[in-house]
């Protein structure tokens, strides 16, 4: 991908403490992907996207894991996602604690979520049964602002 589009449009998504598919949790998830991040710092890549926590639960870090460790070693820029709102993401930018900010579910449900974060206006709530269902349910069919109160 790197060498096609270019380093610097390419990112990747790590999810070190998620169980999805079945899979139990990584003995070493700080040795394991330490050397991952090491690995991705050879191709200048623009960005890691990870997923803090288990994916669509927990933002908890067991064993002592600490991201922090993963976007300080990375050369590129650091995306957090899981279970962001507003106020989460600017204490995140405000700490330092991360470059980039991913709003996964709030925007399946949202669209329009930077006009709704703008102007303080309410979220339409994600439901997460519907999602990426084959069809608009739960995918396109969430009610979007009046084009008039997104600012």
């Amino acid at each position: 991908m790197a060498r096609e589009y270019g380093a610097e449009r390419v990112g990747v998504r790590l999810s070190p403490l998620n169980r999805g598919n079945g899979l139990e949790l990584d003995s070493d998830p700080a040795g394991t992907y330490g050397y991952v991040v090491d690995c991705l710092n050879e191709l200048d890549l623009a960005y890691i996207h990870v997923i803090e926590g288990t994916t669509h639960g927990a933002r908890e870090m067991p064993g002592g894991f600490d991201l922090q460790a993963l976007r300080g070693a990375f050369k590129g820029l650091y995306m957090a996602n899981n279970g962001y709102d507003l106020e989460l993401a600017l204490a995140a930018r405000q700490r330092n604690r991360a470059d980039l900010i991913s709003f996964g579910r709030l925007y399946i449900a949202n669209p329009d979520l930077v006009g709704r974060l703008r102007c303080g206006a309410p979220l339409n709530i994600p439901e997460r049964q519907a999602f990426f269902g084959g069809g608009a349910r739960g995918y396109t069919d969430y009610p979007a602002l009046p084009r008039r109160a997104v600012i």
